[in-house]
């Protein structure tokens, strides 16, 4: 994954801890924002030292107290958390709450990859019939897809990357768009992936492109 971006590589089990105000930088910590600003700042607003994380799956991820009004508050207050500034989860249900589009099946905190002009997640989409009759492994099974979930401060509006809502992505730039279009396997998910990524490092470099704090409260 690219580099530019804070994002999430791991995960960490801790044992139980309660809910602090930033001051400090003790270790084993995970902390907490309320705004992109304190996100792209890295300026957070609270931590929990030694918590316990709780992987449901690499897309739903919850934070354990031990404590159930702590929990509500982490659950209703803070919009993301991270550790360090390196593994970064976003709420889901911030995410249902301010946005449109393909929020409905997003759980607990989800991995959120982000720069000043971009930001996405990944979570799971659909399964297709066809996947569901035959499977999409090797062995036959079906497992759920990670996809590419793209967030749209402009619209509020969050949109799974699909070969079509790339190409109406690509239409700011138009070189891209006709190379990927041009492709003969442009719906196959390799595909996808590698013209998301060229669309997501053009729009980072261009100064035209609006920043996520000039969208967002």
């Amino acid at each position: 994954m690219k580099n530019r971006f804070r994002n999430i590589m791991l995960m960490v089990a801790c044992s139980m801890s309660l809910l602090a105000v930033a001051q400090t930088e003790p270790l084993d910590t995970v902390y907490f924002y309320r705004t992109w600003a304190e996100m792209l700042n890295f300026a957070p607003s609270a931590y929990i030292v030694n918590p316990f994380i709780d992987v449901y799956s690499d897309c739903e991820i919850y934070i354990e107290t031990g404590d159930e009004e702590t929990n509500k508050l982490i659950e209703d207050e803070y919009i993301a958390f991270s550790r360090d500034n390196a593994v970064w989860l976003l709420n889901s249900k911030y995410l249902k709450k301010n946005f449109k589009g393909d929020v409905r099946g997003h759980q607990g905190f989800v991995p959120v990859y982000f720069n000043d002009k971009t930001a996405f997640i990944t979570s799971y989409g659909p399964v297709s019939v066809k996947e569901v009759l035959f499977g999409n492994s090797d062995d036959g099974t079906t497992m759920s897809n990670m996809d590419y979930f793209y967030i749209d401060f402009v619209t509020s509006t969050v949109h799974r990357v699909t070969n079509e809502y790339l190409s109406h992505l690509l239409e700011d730039y138009h070189d891209l768009q006709m190379r990927y279009e041009g492709m003969k396997d442009y719906k196959k998910r390799y595909i996808i992936e590698d013209y998301f990524f060229k669309y997501i490092d053009r729009a980072t470099d261009d100064f035209m492109h609006p920043n996520i704090l000039d969208l967002v409260e």
